[in-house]
């Protein structure tokens, strides 16, 4: 994970069709509060609004096509999902918990509570679940104020992950409650998503070798080691460091994959003036 820097202003969906919505549910829930609390009348939920293809686009330029927790680049072979971090119909304090209702209903067309997530971070492990650190302090309608809660995930647009969230090459590791929270929650210690992380480590690794090569100055007993140090022909190699040398200076930028694992794993690594601002 990274920190999300998203766009200031809204899609204009949300700021129009989304708060209408938004005043009409909270008068639905004004009439009969105890009906939807018990969960026995559901608020109506018109996913065509936040789900619509403006909010999308700008949600996945906010967050360079990356999935908003585990920071994969799924947009070439996903849909993806946009995800409420505060649960709009309901939440569970403990992952297999009781579903609470109603859920923050009226943060369901909020920009700020709106992310683009992978479908196996979202419907497979974060889904309705969303723990506090003192659960009296939770929001229970929308006269409440979210202010008060403080939520045991990183906040992908408010939390710096790096102050939660250690990288040991590819392995992800706690440093805090929070972060261990998070690593279960958004299941970035499942299987699949580490051998992902490992091969773009290896591949980073790799490109950070060839770009220490230079051109200029190779002898052709250098030329001859580097060759089979790769086990590449140098004719193919020659292309491969030009390639690696214009990757390795935006490896760690906000825009590749796997950033915060890049980051500490190669802390030489600049990526400060490529992050959006």
């Amino acid at each position: 994970m990274i920190r999300i820097r998203k766009s200031t202003t809204a899609p204009h969906i949300l700021e129009n069709a989304g708060k209408i919505v938004t005043a009409e549910i909270c008068r639905l829930y004004n009439q009969n509060p105890t009906a939807y609390n018990t969960g026995k009348e559901k608020l109506p939920i018109d996913n065509g609004i936040y789900g619509y293809s403006s909010v999308k686009t700008q949600l996945q330029l906010d967050q360079h096509e990356k999935c908003c927790f585990c920071e994969a680049d799924f947009t070439a072979n996903g849909y993806g999902d946009v995800e409420h971090f505060r649960p709009k119909a309901g939440y569970r304090d403990t992952p297999q918990g009781k579903l609470n209702r109603s859920g923050y209903y009226w943060l369901t067309y909020d920009w700020q509570n709106l992310y683009f997530s992978c479908q196996i971070c979202n419907q497979q492990y974060k889904k309705n679940f969303f723990p506090l650190e003192n659960e009296s302090n939770r929001a229970r309608n929308h006269t409440d104020n979210i202010d008060s809660e403080e939520a045991q995930l990183i906040h992908p647009g408010v939390d710096d992950p790096d102050k939660h969230l250690e990288f040991r090459q590819h392995i992800v590791v706690h440093k805090t409650v929070k972060g261990q929270k998070s690593i279960q929650a958004y299941g970035l210690a499942r299987p699949k998503i580490n051998k992902a992380r490992e091969k773009y480590f290896q591949d980073v690794r790799k490109n950070i070798a060839l770009a220490g090569v230079d051109l200029e100055s190779v002898s052709q007993e250098d030329k001859i080691a580097v060759s089979r140090f790769f086990n590449i022909p140098w004719i193919e190699l020659e292309d491969l460091i030009r390639l690696a040398k214009e990757f390795v200076p935006v490896a760690a930028t906000d825009q590749k994959p796997f950033a915060l694992m890049v980051r500490q794993n190669f802390p030489h690594l600049s990526y400060e003036s490529q992050s959006r601002v």
